[in-house]
């Protein structure tokens, strides 16, 4: 699966609720996320653009491999995703093959759903809460955008390692 998205940054989350439930979005998801990634020693996975994360979402733990994909103006990769029946014998099983916890970040999310387009908000305690919008296309995200009145937000394709080096040049500009 392709996965497509755009992250608007510094939102109202309350404000953006109220709008999302004028369009009839549907409430999908809401709970605390820990999400841990795993790499080899020599950082493999990362150099050729790759991640392994193991996600725990509320009550279930998934694993997802990512592969980015070189895009413009969105943030794409191709994903897969399965749930794990024992995280015991599944991180048994990632040791047995030398990969490591390469890194960890653990968000509140609140997740709503317009037809195929899905609006995850969350809240991370390093930075302001921010909305990803995916959808099946640039256009539809950018649609979103505008009729969500989002288009002053900052917006960006980046990962969270990348939103986090983001929040920290922004503090020390302010400074």
């Amino acid at each position: 699966m392709l996965e497509k998205e755009l992250k608007i940054l510094e939102i109202n989350p309350e404000k953006l609720i109220k709008k999302l439930e004028k369009f009839w979005a549907i409430k999908t998801f809401e709970w605390d996320i820990h999400d841990t990634y795993y790499d080899f020693d020599d950082t493999t996975l990362d150099k050729i653009k790759m991640s392994l994360r193991i996600r725990k979402k509320a009550w279930k733990f998934l694993y997802t491999i990512k592969k980015k994909i070189p895009h413009s103006s969105i943030k794409v990769s191709k994903e897969i995703e399965y749930p794990i029946k024992c995280i015991k014998t599944y991180k048994n099983r990632l040791d047995k093959h030398n990969l490591n916890i390469n890194r960890e970040k653990k968000k509140y999310r609140i997740s709503y759903k317009i037809w195929e387009t899905i609006f995850d908000i969350d809240f991370y305690k390093e930075f302001p809460p921010l909305v990803e919008i995916e959808a099946q296309n640039e256009e539809e995200i950018k649609k979103w955008i505008k009729k969500l009145k989002l288009e002053k937000n900052i917006q960006k394709k980046f990962w969270y390692r990348w939103l986090v080096k983001f929040y920290k040049k922004k503090n020390k500009e302010k400074k």
